[in-house]
């Protein structure tokens, strides 16, 4: 019952706080574009799909390996069977990839790019604090080790590069999405059963 309750409420809320900012900005510009979900990617892919698919794997697998120096989650004890595969997905898919597209690359990159960094400063930013967020987060709540924390920066802002490239390349951020949540719930289910 714990673990549902955190479930119902753990997921609206990060995704709604990782939504406040862009929500705020879109507003206070005028509503760009007409719709917040069109502004921030949702949309169908445009260019190369095959480019876009091989750099979105690539940064998967990156996602795939961040999730694993990460660990598992506290609640991952209080669950078995059927109950944690359903929390990893819920966790990986729309609680963390959702909320954090959203925000790096739904957002921020594209508001950066729009304040005269350029495309790739404007990646390299994105991805730096990507990662600089990840390696905080295994430093203060999985492990002070250096060399984790070291390969959390590494994996996190190397994968939110790729796929950030993708969402400036596409136009969306769907494919970016796609690729996090994939990487999140491999790393999620190979932590959750080890």
């Amino acid at each position: 019952m714990d673990l549902l309750l955190t479930l119902l409420v753990g997921v609206p809320a990060q995704i709604g706080v990782f939504s406040l900012v862009p929500l705020a900005w879109w507003l206070q510009a005028g509503r760009p574009e007409g719709s917040l979900l069109r502004w921030l990617g949702f949309r169908e892919l445009r260019g190369d799909g095959r480019t876009a698919l091989v750099l979105a794997a690539a940064g998967g697998l990156g996602f795939l390996g961040s999730a694993v120096v990460g660990g598992p989650a506290w609640w991952a004890t209080s669950a078995s069977g059927v109950g944690l595969v359903l929390a990893v997905i819920l966790t990986a898919v729309l609680q963390t990839a959702l909320a954090e597209e959203i925000f790096f690359r739904g957002f921020l990159l594209r508001w950066l790019d729009e304040r005269r960094a350029g495309p790739m400063a404007a990646n390299l930013l994105q991805a730096a604090l990507y990662g600089l967020l990840r390696a905080a987060g295994q430093w203060l709540f999985v492990d002070r080790a250096p060399a984790s924390c070291l390969a959390a920066l590494a994996l996190a802002g190397g994968s939110a590069f790729l796929v950030g490239w993708v969402r400036q390349y596409t136009g969306s951020i769907l494919l970016p999405w796609a690729a996090h949540g994939a990487g999140n719930l491999v790393g999620g289910l190979i932590v959750a059963f080890r």
